[in-house]
């Protein structure tokens, strides 16, 4: 891939969030907003929540009001926690202002969340998941908050930062400090000048440039005469003023942007620099990583899932799935090549639910703990049908209690699986067996019934350990039947020669 290739994105970003009404409709509620915050409704079709929060920033800061705190404490925070990025800091006041009304702030989100929903704030940042457009809004929190807002790109897509480079307030916290920004910033001058930004630290240094230009003005900036400003540009924007023709066209399109918004100076070639670098390794990343992979890959292993289930109703003759893939004897070249396609397939199934697992894991606890209808049912059928291939390997090498080790990803989808069963309305009563065994683990229940059997059969043992192996084969029998009650258990369990009816 040559550089000569590459370009950014963020230039017609800018460009299109600078022509949409949405930003406009947004910010015209909050001089109409004489209450802590309200609901408008906009000529767009959508609402607009809107806070005031026409506060002495100068107090504030010096009541220490603004300082980075932590959220250990505030229980309806604790969605933003992530595995890698348990612990994190945030606003004292923001965190504050959140608790007041939260409750409040539910019941808006109940009464309209079938209706798209934009939050706004002058000064202030704060399923239909609301889009959240903020005006010169100081810096929410640290580095591990950034992370966990990041981590989960829906998140990040939905914060809007809207910045004129006169705007003091937006620049209260500098590079220098441990605050650092999310989502996306659309800076704008005077002149109608704007672009838009996504990363960090060229983020951080167009508001150390805006707070060494305005000299510590904290007074609010009205926005109406910017955003007018950006929509008449977007209609005439002139020829450029600069002569980079023997540019490539990613430098061209960042130098495009800091002359946009007159950060174009003498120093600028280092931060130039590091930009273009920063943002080729991005293009690199996007570009390796298709669009749509992510329902392709599950598309892929849905072939694997097909093969599996053709191997599942070849194995009736053999004493059933289960056992014809623990007690394999392999004879002809055919039956090699089949067992080898399937310990592929079963081995290709399982690397990819466990990376799909493990990345769902680290996401926002609340958020991330659950995986989307179509996936949630992949995974349910991919545990219903390869875990029982699992569960033959352990005991065919003379291991016991293989639920007390059980692979933390069986373990996170089949509570995913339950959990999404709770969300749905009662269906009728079942009439019908089930295709596959809903539990997953049944055959390691039978394992340990037939090793509870033969250690009895043996004898040697003490009064207690023979108590315990004889209840444990009671629930056992009475959990089989319930299953078939229940329709839960598959008839296939029941062919001549499987573990099961050796019990």
């Amino acid at each position: 891939m040559k550089d000569q290739k590459m370009f950014s994105s963020e230039v017609e970003l800018g460009k299109f969030l600078g022509s949409t009404d949405v930003i406009q409709d947004a910010y015209r509620p909050n001089s109409q907003t004489s209450s802590t915050h309200q609901l408008h409704p906009t000529r767009s079709g959508f609402n607009v929540l809107a806070f005031n929060s026409l506060c002495d920033y100068t107090i504030l800061i010096n009541n220490s009001a603004l300082d980075l705190v932590s959220p250990e404490n505030h229980k309806d925070l604790h969605f933003l926690s992530t595995k890698v990025n348990p612990d994190f800091s945030i606003n004292k006041a923001a965190i504050e202002l959140f608790e007041q009304h939260f409750d409040e702030l539910l019941e808006l989100l109940k009464q309209h969340k079938e209706s798209p929903l934009v939050v706004t704030g002058h000064g202030l940042k704060t399923a239909k998941r609301p889009i959240c457009i903020t005006f010169g809004a100081p810096l929410l929190g640290d580095e591990t908050l950034r992370r966990a807002i990041c981590e989960r790109p829906q998140w990040n897509s939905c914060f809007l930062n809207v910045v004129a480079n006169t705007d003091t307030l937006a620049s209260v916290y500098s590079s220098k400090t441990l605050y650092k920004p999310f989502g996306t910033f659309l800076f704008c001058t005077e002149s109608g000048g704007h672009t838009a930004f996504e990363d960090q630290e060229t983020i951080l240094a167009v508001l150390d440039d805006i707070a060494s230009s305005n000299g510590g003005n904290t007074q609010m900036h009205d926005y109406t005469n910017d955003l007018g400003l950006i929509r008449r540009k977007i209609l005439y924007r002139g020829p450029s003023k600069f002569g980079g023709s023997n540019l490539n066209p990613l430098t061209t399109d960042i130098v495009l942007q800091f002359q946009e918004i007159g950060l174009l100076k003498d120093d600028s070639q280092d931060l130039i620099a590091k930009t273009k670098e920063k943002r080729a390794k991005m293009i690199k990343t996007k570009r390796m990583v298709n669009a749509y992979e992510p329902t392709k890959k599950l598309n892929e292993m849905k072939i694997s899932l097909t093969y599996m289930e053709w191997y599942m109703k070849g194995q009736r003759s053999k004493g059933g799935y289960y056992d014809s893939f623990k007690n394999a004897e392999t004879k002809t070249i055919e039956e090699i090549r089949s067992q080898q396609e399937i310990i592929r397939n079963q081995r290709i199934l399982s690397q990819y639910w466990k990376k799909t697992i493990e990345e769902k894991e680290l996401m926002p606890q609340k958020e991330g703990a659950e995986l989307r209808k179509r996936w949630l049912y992949g995974g349910t059928n991919y545990r219903r049908i390869v875990e029982p291939l699992d569960i033959a390997d352990y005991y065919k090498k003379g291991n016991t209690n293989y639920i007390d080790s059980r692979p933390n990803h069986y373990v996170l989808l089949e509570r995913w699986s339950e959990d999404d069963k709770k969300d749905q309305k009662p269906s009728d009563k079942k009439t019908k067996a089930a295709s596959l065994t809903e539990d997953s683990c049944f055959w390691a229940h039978v394992e340990e019934a037939l090793i509870s059997l033969r250690d009895l059969k043996n004898g040697g043992l003490d009064d207690i350990t023979i108590n315990l192996k004889t209840t444990n084969l009671k629930r056992f029998e009475e959990d089989v039947l319930r299953a078939i009650k229940d329709f839960s258990l598959s008839p296939k369990v029941f062919v001549p020669g499987s573990s099961l009816m050796k019990w």
